[in-house]
């Protein structure tokens, strides 16, 4: 039986796969997540909508623990009496965790006011909690202990007001448990840990958001459940706002309210609150549908891809097979092909046999002349040298001795002859061959000596090393235990005065310039839409038009008739003098086309015509100006519904022709609604490449690269479909790219309903970004403190260089 009203992959994985006699019961319609539906599939073989024979209707308003009754029910054949969980946890140490604290059983409350491991858009805002506990301190005299994960410490550390902050790890739940049975009332967020406080009959104030309302109300005896109803509920979290407007709804008066209620009752209700116009319901109810319809469109794109993918899979094993078969035969053709060799190799091997035995024998038959002529020519000089010693006086043989000394010094002067005779031959060989023009052959034979000479350095040094090493060991035999157990004691004071001293103060410090600081990098909206101002500091052109760069950007576009002529008149109205305009249109069936035909005249290439992805439009946009760019020439690509800051082209002509060692720059971010109205601001600090490895906040439509970067890193990567930007710059920087952000706003992003979804985040775009570190950092892809790390650091630096620019610095 599957045990929730969404069916995961596994439990239509086990009913698919059981006995046939096996009862298949399913909550509901038995219908799996559309995406796992497709992997079972295309991975497994196997169909999800024939898994289950037996469905349980229950009502849509019910919560999952009553659902789960009905399922009972069900399987058992009779009713199964609707009682709530309970638990009763062990002490598992927490009377001498509240104790440590301060606090009495009893008379405290819990809150978690984290809980965002998996969904943080759920997370009431902090500075609410704060004046709610405020209230439970004031007016009912109950300290509060805020409960949470080790990775949520930033976030609770932040909520003013807590008695204390207990911090659990994994394996940490029994703990928390007996925490929650101690305590008076638990405070929070919909989390587990609301779900342990109701079984152990703590009352339960708890505020809600719609994702998945109601399957998760608590079977608390007492207690209120919080929920703001909007149109949009029922998203699973993939919010069509982007910042949950059914949790922000939900005022710090209403929780209070419901505070007051709980402990002055004794029974549960679901309590709900409107604070929305009705004019407003209708437009939410609007785009809640816009934005549904577009996700369903969405996933069954992307459910078709997963097919299609699939099917490559099958087709590439399908290709593997044969061309293993080809290799298999190859491989025996080759087999072949080697025998016929090696018999040709032995009938060669016997005919050089018999040619140097044919040889020999005429060699030998030379020698054999040769012995005869010599045995001649020595009878005729021993017949002379007996006439010659016939004739000779009587100190002959003193003669004969002295000349015999003097043969060894005659056998050195011919040594020494043959030796310079050698040497003048290589001489005129190497003369030679310089003349022939072989420089190369000459230059070998020079690093030949050269390297000869190296060897014997190296060997020399080589024993010196190893000479340093025992001396290195003698002085390491020498060393005592006090001074290890003095390092010991170092370590240790380090690490106590890190602990109680350099992260309190940084955390105070990252709240202090961070938190409560308007500009927030990652945050898309900062404040109410404003007049659009851009960078009126912007450095006047200062070079002549002769000396600037070509400049080609590409526009990818797909249905964005709403936003394209904004787009395309941001760049064509600066009148670049070197401008190659390319808009590629993916086959749009709304007015794009009409709108860029009005302005063929000025661009360099368009046309309509359907693509892969917005990766395919940018590289096919690039293809049709590549070959008018030079190297030092400059390239950038703009959405179809972003902006160019005026001004913004000539600047970065005159940046690139002025800094020729410079390959990439980038520069601040605009954030603008769709109606032009500036929403936000990202300052961004100075580049660094560390920060790029782990996370990227680098604004794309502000991103310009020379050629010469674009051909080091092999151009735009189509498999890329949400972190295509984030790649590129990654490539960028491996290929040794030198990357420069600019202090200047050069671009305004836009924030709408019809931009990449939330959904595309959690799934595709989690997925690329894990390739990215990957390419980085091996298996560590995943240390999200690593991860964590490096986002705090972009954001503080970007808080410190918001607060200069403010001063009119800019750094």
């Amino acid at each position: 039986a599957a045990a929730t009203s969404r069916p995961n992959w596994l439990d239509a994985a086990l009913a698919a796969t059981a006995a046939t006699a096996a009862r298949r019961l399913a909550l509901g319609r038995g219908e799996p997540d559309a995406f796992f539906a497709t992997r079972l599939r295309t991975h497994l073989g196997l169909d999800p909508a024939t898994a289950f024979t037996e469905t349980v209707a229950f009502p849509a308003d019910e919560p999952d623990w009553r659902r789960n009754l009905r399922l009972a029910t069900a399987l058992l054949g009779s009713p199964v009496e609707p009682r709530a969980p309970t638990l009763r946890p062990p002490d598992a140490d927490a009377a001498s965790v509240i104790s440590g604290y301060g606090l009495a059983p009893g008379r405290y409350a819990v809150c978690a006011a984290a809980g965002f491991a998996n969904v943080r858009l759920k997370t009431w805002p902090p500075d609410r909690f704060a004046t709610v506990l405020a209230h439970l301190r004031d007016h009912h005299g109950l300290p509060t202990l805020l409960v949470g994960h080790a990775a949520e410490a930033d976030h609770l550390r932040a909520i003013p007001g807590a008695a204390a902050c207990w911090l659990g790890r994994d394996g940490n739940l029994p703990l928390l448990a007996a925490l929650l049975a101690r305590s008076a009332l638990f405070l929070g967020n919909d989390t587990g840990a609301m779900h342990l406080a109701a079984a152990a009959g703590v009352p339960v104030v708890a505020v809600f958001g719609g994702g998945t309302w109601p399957r998760f109300v608590p079977a608390a005896r007492r207690g209120v459940a919080l929920v703001h109803p909007l149109p949009c509920f029922g998203c699973d979290w993939d919010c069509a706002f982007g910042d949950a407007p059914c949790v922000g709804a939900v005022t710090a008066a209403d929780v209070i309210a419901a505070l007051d209620r709980t402990l002055a009752t004794a029974t549960f209700e679901v309590c709900t609150v409107d604070h929305v116009s009705a004019e407003t319901r209708a437009a939410m109810a609007a785009a809640a549908a816009t934005h549904r319809a577009r996700r369903t469109d969405h996933l069954a794109r992307q459910h078709k891809l997963e097919e299609l993918t699939q099917l490559d899979l099958e087709k590439d094993a399908e290709i593997l097979a044969k061309d293993a078969e080809i290799q298999r035969k190859h491989a025996a053709l080759t087999e072949r092909e080697a025998a016929v060799a090696e018999k040709e190799r032995e009938i060669a091997a016997l005919k050089g046999v018999c040619d140097e035995r044919e040889k020999t024998i005429f060699i030998l038959d030379g020698h054999v002349r040769h012995f005869q002529a010599e045995n001649n020519q020595l009878t005729a000089d021993q017949a002379i040298a007996h006439r010659t010693l016939a004739a000779l006086p009587a100190d002959a043989a003193h003669s004969a001795r002295v000349i015999a000394d003097q043969l060894v010094h005659i056998r050195n002067l011919e040594a020494l002859r043959q030796q310079h005779e050698e040497r003048l031959a290589d001489l005129e060989a190497a003369q030679a061959n310089r003349a022939a023009g072989l420089h190369d052959l000459e230059q070998a034979k020079h690093y030949g000596r050269l390297l000869s000479a190296k060897e014997a350095v190296i060997q020399a040094l080589s024993r010196g090393l190893a000479q340093r090493d025992d001396l290195l060991g003698q002085i390491g035999a020498e060393s005592t235990s006090a001074t290890a157990r003095l390092r010991v004691w170092w370590l240790a004071l380090r690490l106590r005065l890190r602990e109680r001293c350099r992260d309190p103060l940084a955390a105070w410090l990252f709240h202090r310039v961070v938190e409560k600081h308007w500009m927030q990098i990652g945050v898309l909206r900062h404040y109410d839409p404003r007049p659009l101002a851009w960078d009126r500091r912007l450095p006047r052109p200062r070079l002549p038009a002769a000396r600037l760069p070509r400049l080609a950007v590409v526009t990818p576009s797909f249905g964005q008739e709403r936003f394209l002529e904004r787009t395309l008149r941001s760049v064509l109205d600066q009148e670049y003098p070197g401008l190659l305009y390319v808009v590629q249109d993916g086959g749009s069936r709304d007015r794009s086309p009409e709108i860029i035909a009005r302005h063929a005249g000025r661009l360099r290439h368009w046309e309509s015509a359907p693509d892969r992805g917005q990766a395919d439009a940018v590289h096919r946009g690039f293809a049709h100006v590549a070959g008018d760019l030079a190297p030092d020439d400059v390239m950038a690509w703009l959405n179809s519904d972003d902006l160019l800051g005026p001004g913004t082209l000539r600047f970065v002509g005159d940046y690139f022709a002025t800094h020729p060692a410079v390959d990439v720059i980038y520069g601040h971010r605009i954030i603008i609604d769709d109606e032009d109205g500036e929403v936000g601001r990202w300052i961004l600090p100075r580049h660094n490449p560390a920060t790029l490895e782990w996370i990227d906040y680098v604004p794309q439509e502000t991103l310009f690269w020379r050629k010469r970067a674009w051909d080091l890193a092999g151009g735009i990567d189509p498999s890329f479909q949400f972190a295509l930007d984030w790649d590129l710059l990654a490539r960028f920087q491996l290929a040794g790219c030198r990357v420069v952000r600019v202090p200047y706003f050069l671009g305004a992003f836009r924030v709408h309903a019809e931009q990449k979804t939330s959904q595309a985040i959690h799934t595709t775009g989690a997925d690329e970004m894990r390739r990215i570190r990957t390419r980085f950092h091996g298996e560590r892809q995943d240390d999200f403190a690593s991860i964590d790390r490096h986002a705090r650091h972009a954001r503080f630096w970007g808080a410190i260089t918001s607060r200069l620019l403010a001063l009119g610095l800019r750094w």
